[in-house]
């Protein structure tokens, strides 16, 4: 009853000595320190490989004591482990159900076509600790990482990450100990790595350094520029002959184009002001025509039934930002515009995935994580 309860209370007892992450419970904080700290304490007999857990070594040592304990009910041919048996038993069926998105090609195990699919979105999950590189495959990354042995000097005793340089094993070493030596000027928080926290620093300066440079726009971060160059410019299916936007949406493409041609082929039926988009032509009738607008605009054609609506519009020709942060001064026109930018002083995330928890500071940026990873969209 009381570990239940601290899943409604989110009270974190156990505390690890080492990089200070807390849990909830007994066995988290075991199994955490087990596999993240200590060294590996279920070792094989056989050939000295070591385990972090025991099932991991029980399995090992089919491969010493030849044990298939796993038999296909179709051929009788046996296996190792569960998985490779499931993996076997769709050979002897035809059909290929694992459909790729992006240009329907089947595969017969789902693996297939996931590895298939970062063909088309450009997604590089394999990482390597040492140069940060990604691939595409864990093959690829385990062919590459022979590059590194030579000349390996200093081999972290508690994760095995090995370098040839002193300073990348100094800074790999607070991943272990949670040391955070470098603090922000402007808000005070504290990170691992010098770099990191000039990452930061830009979101108090709002310098942006890197430029895309097929569109312009400039970003604070380099990763968040290429998130950009891969979602907006290169991974559409619909790809702009004139320019270099792309979209997964033949629609979105549609009205994309009319800003190379002028062609505005939605005419008011009122005043006969044409537009490119139906979109556009809806809301100039109920903004200009509508006769229950009941505040004007003074300065220009607006009209709203609510005050509250003229007031925000007003702040356009006013230049007026009446809220200020509290923290740094800066100062917004809108109070949604204000919420938004406290989040990076606070690092609250109030928006998160339904799907995999994932939290965001900007409901903007959710959408977008939810169209890319979870529904496919290369484009959001």
């Amino acid at each position: 009853m009381p570990k239940h309860i601290r899943t409604h209370t989110g009270e974190r007892p156990y505390e690890c000595k080492i990089c200070l992450k807390k849990f909830s419970d007994r066995s988290s904080w075991t199994r955490h320190v087990r596999v993240k700290h200590s060294r590996r304490p279920f070792q094989c007999l056989e050939c000295g490989k070591a385990f972090t857990q025991k099932a991991n070594l029980q399995r090992h040592m089919r491969i010493h004591t030849g044990e298939l304990p796993f038999p296909c009910k179709v051929c009788n041919k046996r296996f190792r482990q569960q998985s490779n048996l499931t993996q076997h038993q769709r050979t002897h069926g035809h059909s290929k159900p694992f459909l790729c998105n992006y240009c329907g090609k089947g595969f017969r195990f789902k693996g297939d076509m996931l590895r298939h699919t970062r063909i088309h979105t450009g997604e590089r999950p394999f990482k390597c600790n040492i140069c940060q590189k990604s691939f595409r495959q864990s093959s690829h990354l385990n062919h590459h990482k022979i590059t590194h042995l030579r000349g390996r000097k200093y081999i972290c005793k508690l994760c095995g990450y090995c370098t040839a340089n002193k300073g990348h094993m100094e800074c790999h070493k607070v991943k272990h100990t949670g040391e955070r030596p470098f603090q922000c000027s402007m808000c005070g928080k504290r990170f691992s790595q010098g770099s990191h926290m000039r990452a930061h620093h830009v979101k108090h300066t709002g310098e942006r350094p890197f430029p895309c440079t097929v569109c312009g726009k400039r970003f604070s971060q380099k990763s968040s520029l290429n998130f950009h160059m891969r979602s907006i410019h290169f991974y559409g299916k619909y790809v702009c002959l004139l320019c270099s936007y792309s979209t997964p949406k033949a629609s979105h493409m549609r009205a994309h184009h009319v800003k190379h041609t002028g062609e505005r082929p939605f005419q008011c039926s009122v005043c006969g002001k044409n537009f490119s988009q139906k979109s556009n032509l809806n809301f100039h009738v109920r903004n200009i025509h509508l006769n229950s607008k009941k505040y004007i605009c003074k300065h220009c054609p607006y009209s709203s039934v609510r005050l509250d609506n003229m007031k925000r519009h007003q702040l356009k020709h006013t230049g007026e930002r009446p809220y200020g942060c509290s923290i740094c001064g800066k100062r917004f026109g809108y109070k949604s515009n204000l919420n938004q930018h406290c989040a990076i002083h606070t690092g609250e995330r109030p928006y998160g995935c339904p799907i995999c928890g994932k939290r965001f500071a900007y409901k903007s940026n959710l959408n977008q994580h939810r169209a890319i990873v979870h529904f496919g969209y290369t484009k959001f």
